[in-house]
């Protein structure tokens, strides 16, 4: 028993890979961070399954992101700028991570040890959130994320909160120990995504604790007793901690303030590119090309656009990829949605949370989509398919 739970070589792989996700930003002479740590954990693992050190296992978002990967490189022979040809090298690197740390079965403490460092990602942010004392503007004052000097999206600082907060809910669900901990860290995290100033980010991290609390949870008991403890700590964010937010931060969250700015000006990106794309056929089967958008919104006639990306996955992937490539790209998130809820209802929580931060982020190389998927497509010991038919055929001989 004790050989079957322990943890081995590419849970640590992993686990490395994981932690590092909010140092993508930092840039060394050899890439991002994250791309440097990435070389030898793919290296190691290439090597122990080429051995034959794992027990494998491949399923259905293995096989409907791979077919989207494909679509992805193919499109290359219609649009190939630069832009493009480094989004679809960066795709296929981490695709081939992706396949490299999910397909691997891994037992429960391996499990548990994944989740921890998620866990420490959640920390490792909250720390990078209360240490960035820069905001954007006299006026507007967001707080500017910087991680060891080097500055993050405030959209996607938020999205790295995913996983830790639903954890923290799947585990004061649970009545693990050190309860009071995770509750501090809710509050830890919500205070944080506050500071960015970014309603997409803050919808997004509420959207997955929210799922996790509607479908994760299966007691009457438990119910009631979350959602009395989720009123409680709604109490403390309204009235102790979202007063501790600069004025110009506190207006952004207001309703007025979101339909004067009509979302940063995303709603007039997302009429242009639907109108753009549906004034051609085979742009509406085909798309653009990838990141076609820049050049699209940079030489859009009469218009001045304040970003040159949708800031919509959906409406980023019908311009660049048509209607083939937001078909694909939908059954790769229905698969990421249907399968954990009968391994672990936490990924797929996370992945709705995901498709929330859709409005706001485009996914090609979005690292939390990544790695939230890798989540997603894993196995565990004892949840796989034929694990569950031993148990039934074993209640029926008994």
């Amino acid at each position: 028993m004790e050989t079957e739970n322990k943890i081995s070589l590419d849970c640590i792989m992993a686990c490395m890979y994981f932690v590092c996700l909010p140092l993508t930003v930092i840039i060394t002479p050899f890439g991002s961070m994250l791309k440097l740590v990435t070389m030898p954990v793919a290296a190691v693992l290439s090597v122990r399954l080429l051995l034959g050190k794992s027990r494998l296992s491949l399923n259905y978002v293995h096989f409907t992101y791979f077919l989207y990967v494909m679509y992805t490189v193919l499109q290359l022979a219609m649009y190939r700028e630069e832009i493009t040809l480094t989004v679809t090298k960066d795709m296929l690197l981490g695709f081939f991570a992706f396949i490299l740390i999910s397909i691997r079965i891994y037992n429960n403490r391996e499990k548990e040890m994944i989740e921890n460092i998620w866990l420490a990602v959640g920390i490792i942010c909250i720390v990078a959130a209360f240490t960035s004392k820069e905001v954007l503007s006299e006026t507007e004052e967001r707080a500017v994320i910087k991680i060891f000097g080097f500055e993050e999206d405030q959209n996607q600082f938020c999205a790295y909160f995913i996983m830790p907060i639903i954890i923290s809910v799947k585990r004061i669900v649970e009545k693990r120990r050190f309860m009071p901990a995770y509750f501090v860290t809710i509050l830890l995290i919500i205070y944080s995504v506050l500071k960015t100033g970014s309603r997409g980010g803050l919808i997004g991290v509420v959207a997955g604790a929210f799922a996790y609390i509607v479908i994760g949870i299966k007691s009457i008991k438990g119910r009631i007793a979350i959602c009395i403890s989720a009123v409680l700590l709604a109490g403390i964010i309204v009235f102790a901690v979202f007063p501790l937010l600069p004025e110009s931060v506190k207006e952004r969250y207001s309703v007025e303030r979101v339909a004067e700015d009509k979302a940063t000006g995303r709603f007039e990106i997302w009429e242009y590119l639907v109108k753009h794309t549906l004034e051609k056929p085979e742009r509406v089967i085909r798309g653009s090309g990838v990141l076609s958008s820049f050049d699209i919104l940079l030489k859009a006639p009469d218009k001045t656009f304040k970003n040159t990306v949708a800031h919509n996955t959906f409406i980023q992937i019908f311009s660049d990829q048509g209607l083939i490539g937001i078909l694909l790209f939908m059954v790769v998130m229905f698969a990421c949605l249907i399968r954990p809820l009968g391994t672990d209802k936490v990924y797929s929580c996370a992945f709705f949370a995901l498709m929330a931060f859709s409005m706001s982020l485009t996914f090609y190389v979005f690292k939390p989509y990544l790695n939230i998927m890798m989540m997603c497509a894993m196995s565990f010991k004892g949840q796989l398919p034929e694990d569950i038919l031993k148990k039934i055929m074993g209640k029926e001989e008994a």
